[in-house]
């Protein structure tokens, strides 16, 4: 269609404005060139409160901080239009020109590329090993650190620096993903000099500072930067791979998801994200713009809390599976912009599909019920939070408040307003059941198995706990990708399926909205838009 007609009221126009006053400039000295192929110009429904990799705040900085970190490794550059994420052996030097692993596995020799930050400083092991102090040390949320322990670093003692570009990272467990969590920005490499020019006795790693400015090696620095409003992005005219072709990014934030769509169907802004699947819809036949896909394997899932009964009973579980018409929920709730999950595993794997698929079998669940002692159904609370899987949780659960209904589940819905009280609630055992997405911040099985299901993981919310699981993820983990550590996939995709953990419901998909004039995207397995790669006509 053309452009849709939508009501906007007083605060949408004063967003839009602010919008594009921000693309273009209050004066010559901030002048930018939207549209000319200059700057890059982002709604999105949030900017950071801190620029910081160690504090970590969702989709907010998945999109955004890969663009500012420098990392040693990066996924190599995946072609036009790619299905499935990268796996582990598709890792390319970033900052680091080479390296080799030695005969065990437990010492990752790196030797480091000639490469300067924004500030002209010259990238040396000391600043790696500045920066992976301060990932061990971390007084934020330490998912650096917990990279590290996944990938089997010894993280008593994970780096030892032989002169100025050479340095070790020693590895007590190797495993496939040992050097692959140095693609992430939680790995950023900081340049040590200017940052210690901003540390204090009582800060001696510049939390403050970089919380406000960027000291990397990166293609992208800070140019100015309104906490929770607005980051403005130039090229570091240092980036070892050239300056980009999108020199200034602005990234606003739009809270009000029409407010959004406004701007993406006037063309006042290049990039949109984290729309409504409704307003994917309306956009999709719209010749100004186009919907690129993200690859990022997110599953939006039912979690039972286990030690609440019935949820105790695999027979349960499964009988909750089999009532559920997954279907339905992608075509009214997703508006068919996701697929119906068939097993535990996203399509954006690319792995091995379980041999008995999720299905819907009304009969079966009402057999499974009665097996289980509950001919008549129980009563259910189901719990589910907008922030947390996304604007359209109301409607998954209404949808499944009456499907479940269908074999006797009673559900009453608990929608908490609060992303605060509802992941406390969580982590207390507060809640009998909820919605939930995974979000895997390495994008490979065993990764996802180890945080979400594996006995201890970091969101393994549900209590589940599994020693067949558990082997088979370590197994995983332990493998190198090819056929062997596809069959170990396969295998656990076919016990969890059994056992059900959690009830898959759907592999959610991320979509971007992109002026029909901006080119060059490519969908990298850190699920982000790397704009090095943009160019706008």
């Amino acid at each position: 269609m053309g452009t849709c007609s939508v009501r906007v009221r007083a605060v949408a126009v004063l967003a839009v404005a602010s919008l594009a006053s921000a693309a273009c400039g209050g004066n010559d000295a901030q002048r930018s060139d939207a549209g000319n192929g200059q700057t890059l110009t982002i709604a999105a429904p949030g900017v950071l409160s801190s620029l910081d990799s160690e504090r970590y705040q969702g989709f907010i900085s998945i999109d955004l901080l890969p663009n500012t970190a420098g990392t040693l490794v990066r996924f190599k550059k995946p072609e036009a239009g790619a299905t499935t994420l990268q796996t582990p052996d598709q890792i390319e030097p970033e900052l680091a020109e080479s390296w080799k692993l030695s005969e065990d596995g437990k010492q990752m020799s790196f030797t480091l590329r000639e490469a300067k930050s924004q500030f002209g400083n010259t990238l040396t092991a000391e600043d790696v090993k500045w920066s992976v102090d301060r990932m061990v040390k971390s007084t934020g949320v330490p998912i650096a650190k917990i990279l590290m322990g996944v990938g089997g670093w010894d993280i008593a003692n994970p780096i030892t620096v032989t002169d100025d570009r050479t340095f070790t990272i020693n590895v007590a467990k190797p495993n496939a993903v040992s050097v692959t969590i140095l693609s992430t920005f939680f790995m950023t490499i900081y340049d040590s000099v200017e940052a210690k020019k901003h540390a204090t006795a009582d800060d001696p790693f510049a939390y403050k500072w970089l919380g406000e400015n960027t000291a990397t090696f990166g293609a992208y620095q800070v140019r100015s930067f309104d906490p929770g409003k607005e980051v403005r992005l130039t090229a570091n005219q240092n980036y070892f791979r050239g300056v980009p072709k999108v020199k200034d990014v602005v990234v606003r934030a739009v809270a009000d998801t029409s407010n959004r769509l406004q701007l993406a169907q006037s063309g006042q802004v290049d990039v949109a994200t984290a729309m409504t699947f409704d307003q994917l819809s309306s956009l999709k036949n719209n010749s100004d713009v186009r919907l690129e896909r993200v690859l990022y394997p997110n599953i939006d899932v039912l979690v039972p809390n286990l030690k609440a009964k019935p949820f105790d009973d695999k027979r349960v579980r499964q009988a909750l599976s089999y009532a559920i018409d997954r279907k339905a929920i992608v075509d009214s709730a997703y508006q068919g912009f996701s697929v119906a999950s068939t097993d535990f595993m996203h399509d954006d794997f690319g792995a091995p599909a379980a041999g008995q698929p999720l299905t819907t079998d009304v009969d079966r669940a009402k057999q499974l019920l009665a097996e289980a002692g509950l001919p008549n159904g129980f009563p259910m609370e189901l719990a589910y939070n907008a922030a947390n899987v996304g604007a359209h949780s109301e409607q998954v659960a209404v949808l499944l408040r009456s499907q479940l209904a269908k074999v006797g589940i009673d559900v009453k819905l608990n929608n908490v307003a609060s992303g605060a009280d509802f992941d406390t609630a969580k982590r207390e055992g507060k809640l009998q059941t909820w919605l939930a997405t995974s979000t895997p911040l390495i994008p490979d099985p065993a990764y996802y198995l180890q945080v979400f299901y594996s006995t201890g993981g970091l969101t393994n919310l549900q209590n589940y706990s599994s020693p067949t699981l558990d082997g088979l993820s370590r197994k995983i983990l332990e493998t190198q990708p090819g056929a062997e550590r596809e069959a170990l996939v396969k295998q656990v995709n076919d016990f969890m399926v059994g056992d059900m953990p959690a009830v898959p419901l759907v592999d959610a998909q991320k979509y971007y909205v992109f002026k029909k004039s901006v080119t060059g995207f490519v969908s990298y397995s850190q699920g982000h838009v790397n704009y090095y790669d943009i160019s706008i006509g």
